[in-house]
């Protein structure tokens, strides 16, 4: 019974939806560190990809089996749980790939993988990127089934971040230069205002002053 518990908490890929590899990022609430497979829960603290994700470098092993396809089809995580299990690689290979330790409650993980078919709070990784920027590799066979392109929308997730932050940017250059213009243009306009003015009052003045010399002239 005590081995017939873990070797059924053993799920191969194709118990993962393979062609839609999600991205997540948060803070580690809980450890199970052991054999057949270590689980993680993490806490959900920003699902949309980040800008330049699809560029990284990762683990030449990986890219050797399709991991830069995976990074290029990753859309947000969109499921309904504030937390995810992450199924890691079994501990043997996560020291062969270079992971030394054990990840611990309070850890900050990014994680690229694949959720469960029967429910959206269970995923099983194709890398995590450690605290210190360490990518970690979490596979060693090909996918049952490539990683499908992600929808116009989710395949710019990140990227779309980005530019609205430069379209933005943009926006608030030009609302700025509008708002100068406007500014030039009002104190343009007032200087004008004041010059007609002035130049209005100096001819009633002089207008008057000539309308009493008249009359006086008349008078006399």
């Amino acid at each position: 019974m005590t081995t017939a518990g873990p070797a059924a908490a053993h799920h191969g890929w194709e118990h993962y939806d393979t062609t839609a590899p999600y991205y997540a990022s948060g803070t580690v609430t809980g450890v199970r560190w052991g054999n057949p497979h270590p689980e993680v829960t993490l806490r959900i603290e920003e699902k949309q990809v980040p800008a330049g994700w699809a560029d990284r470098d990762i683990p030449s092993d990986l890219e050797d089996i399709g991991g830069r396809q995976v990074m290029e089809a990753t859309r947000s995580y969109s499921g309904s749980s504030d937390e995810l299990t992450l199924i890691l690689a079994p501990i043997e290979r996560l020291s062969a790939w270079g992971m030394d330790g054990e990840v611990e409650e309070g850890d900050k993980l990014e994680v690229v993988g694949y959720l469960d078919r029967d429910h959206d709070d269970e995923l099983r990784p194709e890398m995590i990127v450690l605290e210190g920027g360490q990518a970690v590799r979490q596979r060693s066979v090909p996918l049952p089934v490539a990683p499908e392109p992600a929808e116009e929308g989710e395949a710019a997730a990140g990227e779309g971040a980005a530019a609205s932050a430069g379209e933005d940017e943009a926006g608030s250059r030009a609302q700025g230069e509008t708002g100068s213009t406007a500014a030039a243009e009002s104190e343009d306009s007032s200087d004008t205002t004041v010059w007609l003015v002035t130049g209005g009052a100096v001819l009633l003045l002089f207008a008057g002053g000539g309308y009493y010399v008249v009359r006086r002239a008349n008078r006399a």
